[in-house]
């Protein structure tokens, strides 16, 4: 049989080779020179080295909605500092204003509790608005601090001066009470010798 070309010879041993090795597994027709593969073969290899097998596909899908979940946890971190940052300025110009609301003084008296240690971390901060905003803290809550430890130290100071006033108000006197007189023993100045 006469072959136009090298390559239509070549398709016919590569053709030929594949059906004895269907039917004849140990024998193969090989040619002592250059064998090539058809351009359709070529492609067909290449799809199947680029075909991604289904446990592939599913990491390549899981590494693509943790890449999404990271991006929109940050966005929702941003959006919740700076919603955070908003209601801190409203609540700071309303302090100035002296117009606080209950939910206010609490949400502030709890902004300053939860940031209390981290502003006693704080070493040297470079930027100079930072400090001062540092330094406002710092006097806020030695205030606060300051204000609870004065109003319980009164409110004990308060409470014994009133049992006291109670008491010598009241006028009920104990034998214990009664000038000249210890319990179980004579009165003071009490000889012997005066009853004889």
């Amino acid at each position: 049989m006469a072959f136009s070309s090298n390559t239509s010879k070549a398709k016919a041993k590569a053709t030929v080779n594949k059906l004895f090795e269907s039917m004849l597994p140990g024998t193969a027709l090989t040619s002592l020179g250059k064998q090539g593969a058809s351009a359709t073969e070529k492609f067909a290899r290449e799809i199947s080295k680029k075909r991604l097998s289904k446990e592939e596909i599913r990491k390549a899908n899981k590494a693509e909605k943790v890449k999404q979940n990271k991006v929109i946890n940050k966005k929702l971190e941003s959006d919740k500092k700076f919603q955070k940052l908003v209601k801190y300025q409203v609540i700071k110009s309303h302090k100035s204003t002296e117009n606080l609301s209950p939910e206010e003084q609490k949400y502030l008296k709890k902004l300053i509790k939860k940031n209390s240690n981290a502003v006693k971390r704080a070493g040297g901060v470079d930027d100079p608005f930072v400090q001062e905003e540092i330094e406002d803290l710092r006097k806020e809550i030695l205030e606060l601090s300051n204000e609870k430890y004065k109003k319980s130290k009164e409110r004990k100071l308060d409470a014994k001066l009133e049992s006291f006033n109670h008491r010598l108000h009241k006028k009920e006197y104990k034998e214990t009470d009664a000038p000249g007189l210890t319990p179980g023993l004579a009165p003071v100045g009490f000889d012997e010798s005066d009853d004889e």
